[in-house]
């Protein structure tokens, strides 16, 4: 800028006005001398082109040898900076004002537009010949039509339009004023930061709406408490309560990214690679796999906990209780809390609930399966009434109790009411509701999907009350949801069973599977018929044709006849029931969702779990139950358990026996054919006054004392609780009694005290604390993998079955096999080759060999069984401790020549022979599966065999198909050889330290995780770009005596191309704090594509899928911020 005479004299004098107001008292001339002396300054102007930081570390030095003057300068810099800047503001200002054209050209332009094509013209630019460069910009603050000057004229317009003249006589008290909406604009600062800084809405909203809230909140006992947490624990309105740290993590990981609990599931410690029986899978570092169930949800703590408390000991039923006045004013504030509202009667109007609950009338009716929702159960459906309550109403009108009716809409009055509500249905109401808000399921699907989530546990909650295995179910419904796209009905079928009813105009799921496509005459009804499991009479020909179609399975035995041949060992007799065709629908949807054919999901459940996964899915935890009981008598006991379905609809008290129920005894109580056995167990009653509640198993058939008798169709009965309860509670004692034929009773064995148990359990050999979530999430994940792998489920089969498929065999093999053989004979060592030797007559050479060497048909034997055997140097070995026995001649000299001799035959002759054989190995390989010819003796000794082991088989079995069979060992491993594609040397380095794999024994057996961590091992170098060798010196390298963890986090971290902090950070929950083996290496891998697809660090990764509804606000504080910032 240039100065004219007059503004540099103003400067001037503004600078000395600025030194003495800001000069100590009494030392003003002093500090000015000083000041100019020192600094050099001349104008304001001098001190607005320095920055702050600058101007004030100039101007403390300037006075380093006064202390008083230089504590005074740092003191007074910040505020004679920013006055000086104003100074030289307002004399730029008044300079551009005072400024007239001065004939000047102007910088070269480049207009738009009309004006490109006038070159010259009278126009304004042309005529005046302005300087715009010395005019202030149209986006400066100073300028007069700038964003500074609107606002200005904007906020000054909005106080003249409040101060205006009112005509109405209310109308100006009732104006909300800008000081009321924006108080924030009064005091707005207008600087570059604020003029230009885009601002988004919804931050300027939060901020005036938390002053308001915090300035209410001083009058009452949140004072102090910032809005969030406040919001975190309000229940009413309905919206709440609201976690600002959660919903900043639903926000930060919406999309494609991966959610909160499917994070615990990509960095699980431990996969099913290995058949379990409980559900680690999901589990990560302290954090259960049921926590990471819960979080997928997408509800936040205090959202869970809202659902799942109950307050039973707060509310009574007035009908049968009245309230204390404290009872009351506790229940009264509670219902305050709740529903914003203390009177439950006035609650029971509906223009009241609609008010408080926010809902519209077609929501109420949907809510209540009233109206134009009103429940229908199927033309189709022709048994018992499949609920005892309205169907898409029954978790909202709870259990089944006496005198109980459901909630309906009464309209005759005015205004309407709900009858027949209740204080514990208000509980289920605002539950129901704010369920359905936050997951925005309609009504009758999300009360489909509770209730079969309620009825589908292995203990029954018989209150119908939302608990922890709710919210997991919802989770796992959410993310299969997400992934496969599954309905709310599909999933509430595959918990429990299809249901036969719909509401309002929709079809039931029933009719929408069985009875959709028309083909048959008659439609498939619900009649109870019995069926078979083959098309063996008419009935079940047309069921099964039916089902057929209806599930898309063909009707062969590795499809339709499969899955009805599992519910059938599994649930008993088939028949046209609920409980049948929902067995059967559950396995074939599973399979559907997951794009599997009903022989492949076989073979995955094989992999998973084998009977246990199978069971599950063919029983789907339905109210399957098993009863365990010992009971021993000095040195006689007798075993009972009992396998049984709940019955539909509730708990009534008796159930037929189920397949797989035995007796088994060594006593002779049991043997007498006359009489009918009965079983009564005693249990303790909760009160003196109480009933004796017992569980009893009658007719029991004669046993002897040597095998375990079959209770299949026998009866088993209990009284004074449900099952589930019953279980719980103590034995007194346990009577067996004998019914004559006269119906007398007789005791014939009493054990008081001396019952090793009675507890709902499940016998060792079919325990399993896996349930339907569990696998169905273990079944997502395997059938991901493989889709990334290099397998397909038919190799998986072929090369971890144990006994293979004939087809498999019969195949290609036989003409490889037949070759075999003959090649197998051309080989052998025969005695003219040894007769060709000339060695000493009068020995016995093929008894000798025969010890160690050569066996009887030729072959050469396992003399070198280990990888790193020298195999001419052992051959010598042993050809030596043959010789060193014998005697060829007297003379020593020449019996040592004799021996050199014959050894030297005898080994070239062997060595020939072990090439010829191992090179037909080699070749057999090769053709059959293209195994690279130098991995041969690798896979061999893999498969726990030795060439001369199969050559003798070779020789010993000329039928192909029984060789196959006992080669399969053999091609099995090939085969995964084959598949794997690892170089002989990666081979055989793992084959000599399988530890690096994850074997602690050493062991390298062929199993299903062996193979993952083999392809984990090809995906690493895939990944990363990074060749066998460098993986491999890294393994060795990392399981090396000596070497410093920090050094191995390194190289690892190079490898992965990764930085050393975030690998140190994951391998410091390792047990060696190291990444020693391939599982090690294989966690930190998926940590790391976590990572990627979050954006997040390794710690925030770790902090995230730590999280579950205990973690403090401090964490959930961390993790939200850090998964905001990496979505930036």
């Amino acid at each position: 800028m240039v100065d004219t005479p007059s503004t540099e004299s103003n400067a001037k004098s503004l600078l000395d006005t600025l030194i003495k107001a800001y000069a100590p008292e009494d030392k003003t001339a002093e500090f000015e001398k000083r000041f100019k002396e020192k600094l050099g300054l001349t104008s304001v102007f001098d001190i607005t082109g320095m920055t702050e930081a600058g101007f004030k570390d100039h101007l403390v030095s300037a006075f380093d040898n006064d202390e008083m003057f230089k504590v005074h300068a740092g003191s007074i810099a910040g505020s004679l900076y920013n006055d000086a800047r104003c100074y030289a503001a307002q004399i730029s200002h008044l300079y551009r004002e005072q400024r007239t054209s001065d004939g000047t050209a102007q910088h070269q332009w480049h207009p738009l537009g009309i004006r490109a094509i006038e070159k010259q013209g009278p126009t304004y630019t042309h005529l005046f010949k302005e300087n715009w460069d010395d005019a202030c910009k149209n986006d400066s603050i100073a300028a007069i039509d700038s964003p500074v000057a609107y606002l200005r004229a904007l906020y000054r317009f909005a106080l003249q339009l409040e101060s205006s003249v009112s005509q109405l006589p209310d109308e100006k008290t009732n104006r909300i004023p800008l000081a009321k909406r924006r108080p924030d604009l009064a005091d707005l600062s207008i600087d570059q930061q604020s003029t230009f800084t885009a601002q988004p809405m919804l931050g300027i909203v939060n901020a005036i709406l938390d002053k308001n809230i915090q300035k209410a909140l001083q009058t009452t006992d949140d004072e102090g408490k910032s809005t969030y947490e406040v919001l975190a624990h309000r229940y009413y309105p309905f919206a709440l309560p609201y976690e600002f740290f959660h919903h900043q993590c639903l926000l930060g990981l919406s999309a494609n990214k991966p959610t909160l609990g499917e994070l615990n599931y990509l960095i699980s410690d431990s996969l099913p690679i290995t058949p379990s029986r409980n559900s680690s899978y999901g589990k990560v570092l302290e954090t259960a796999s049921h926590e990471a169930q819960m979080l997928m949800s997408g509800l936040g703590p205090k959202q869970q906990a809202l659902l799942t408390a109950w307050a039973e000991k707060i509310l009574t039923d007035e009908v049968h209780e009245r309230p204390t006045p404290e009872e009351r004013k506790r229940k009264d504030s509670y219902w305050e809390k709740i529903y914003g509202f203390t009177s439950i009667s006035d609650l029971k109007k509906i223009p009241t609930f609609l008010e408080r609950t926010e809902l519209e009338a077609e929501q109420m009716e949907a809510l209540l399966a009233q109206g134009k929702s009103a429940p229908r159960t199927s033309p189709h459906y022709s048994l018992g009434a499949p609920f005892s309550r309205p169907y898409g109403a029954r978790y909202v009108n709870g259990p089944v109790a006496t005198d109980d009716k459901s909630m309906t809409l009464d309209n005759e009055n005015r205004p309407g009411e709900i009858a027949n509500a209740t204080e514990d249905k208000f509980e289920r109401l605002h539950r129901m509701i704010r369920l359905q808000r936050w997951l925005a399921i309609p009504f009758n699907e999300l009360d489909t999907l509770i209730c079969s989530a309620l009825e589908s546990q292995s203990r029954a909650n018989s209150k119908m009350q939302l608990d922890s295995y709710v919210i997991r179910a919802l989770g796992v419904y959410r993310f299969l949801n997400r992934r496969y796209s599954i309905t709310a009905e599909d999933f509430a079928a595959l918990l429990h069973q299809v249901s036969p009813c719909a509401t309002g105009d929709n079809t039931s799921l029933f009719d929408n599977v069985f009875n959709k496509a028309r083909l048959f005459e008659k439609p498939l009804k619900l009649d109870g018929r019995d069926f078979q499991a083959n098309d063996s009479d008419p009935v079940s020909h047309t069921i099964l044709q039916h089902l057929s179609v209806s599930l898309g399975l063909p009707l062969t035995e590795d499809s339709l006849f499969r899955v009805v041949k599992n519910t059938q060992k599994y649930l008993g007799s088939l028949k046209c029931d609920l409980l049948t065709l929902s067995s059967i629908y559950r396995q074939a949807r599973t399979a559907r969702m997951f794009g599997l054919s009903i022989a492949e999901l076989s073979t995955l459940e094989n992999f998973l779990g084998g009977e246990s996964i199978s069971r599950c899915l063919a029983t789907g935890n339905t109210g399957r139950r098993t009863f365990q009981i010992r009971g021993q008598k000095a040195d006689q006991y007798f075993e009972l358990v009992a396998h049984f379905q709940l019955p539909e609809g509730g708990d009534p008290g008796e159930a037929t026996l189920l397949a797989g129920s035995t007796l088994r005894t060594n006593t002779s109580w049991f043997a007498d054919a006359t009489t009918i056995k009965k079983l009564d167990v005693s249990l303790i009653p909760e009160s003196g006054d109480e009933e004796r509640p017992w569980i009893t198993i009658d007719q029991i058939q004669t046993t002897d004392s040597t095998s375990a008798t079959s209770l299949e169709g026998q009866n088993i009965k209990w009284h004074g609780a449900g099952f589930d309860e019953l279980t719980h509670r103590k034995c007194t004692n346990m009577i067996l009694q004998s019914i004559r034929g006269e119906g007398s009773l007789t005791s014939i064995g009493t054990f008081s005290g001396e019952i090793d148990k009675v507890v709902l359990s499940v016998p060792p050999q079919e325990a399993s604390a896996l349930n339907i979530l569990d696998i169905l999430m273990q079944l997502d994940w395997i059938t991901r993998w493989i889709k990334e792998s290099a397998y397909d489920i038919s190799m998986l089969q072929r090369v971890l079955e144990l006994h293979p498929n004939d087809d498999y065999l019969l195949g290609d093999l036989q003409h490889h096999l037949t070759k075999l053989v003959a090649e197998t004979r051309q080989c052998a060592v025969t005695a003219q080759e040894l007769a060709t030797l000339a060695l000493p007559e009068n020995i016995d050479w093929q008894a000798k060999l025969a010890s160690t060497l050569l066996d009887d048909k030729g072959l050469v034997k396992n003399f070198a069984p280990s990888i790193k055997d020298d195999v001419p140097q052992k051959l010598t070995n042993a050809l030596d401790k043959i010789f060193v026995e014998l005697t060829l001649d007297a003379d020593p000299d020449k019996d040592l020549r004799l021996k050199n001799d014959c050894t030297q035959k005898l080994k070239n002759l062997l060595l020939l022979a072990h090439d010829r054989q191992q090179h037909l190995i080699e070749a057999f390989l090769q053709e059959t599966f293209l195994l690279p010819m130098n991995c041969a003796k690798d896979v061999v000794i893999w498969a726990r065999t030795s060439v001369h082991k199969v050559l003798t088989k070779a020789l010993d079995i000329e039928d192909p198909y029984k060789l196959a069979h006992k080669l399969h060992p053999l091609l099995r491993h090939t085969e995964a050889a084959v598949r794997l594609q690892l170089s002989n040397k990666a081979l055989r380095a793992l084959l000599n330290t399988a530890h690096w794999l994850d074997t602690p024994d050493g062991q390298l057996r062929l199993s299903f995780k062996t193979l993952y961590l083999f392809d984990r091992f090809n995906h690493f170098m895939n990944t990363y770009q990074q060749p066998e060798e460098s993986l491999l010196s890294y393994l060795e390298f990392a399981n090396a005596s000596g070497s410093e963890g920090s050094v191995v986090n390194d190289r690892l971290a190079q490898l992965m191309k990764w930085t050393t902090a975030e690998v140190t950070m994951l391998t410091s929950k390792l047990m060696f704090k190291q990444a020693r083996t391939m599982r090690d290496i294989d966690w930190v891998m998926r940590c790391h594509n976590a990572c990627k697809a979050t954006g997040l660090n390794a710690t925030a990764l770790l902090n995230a899928a730590s999280l579950d509804n205990n973690s403090p606000v401090v964490q959930w504080k961390t993790v939200g911020e850090a998964v905001m910032v990496a979505s930036r």
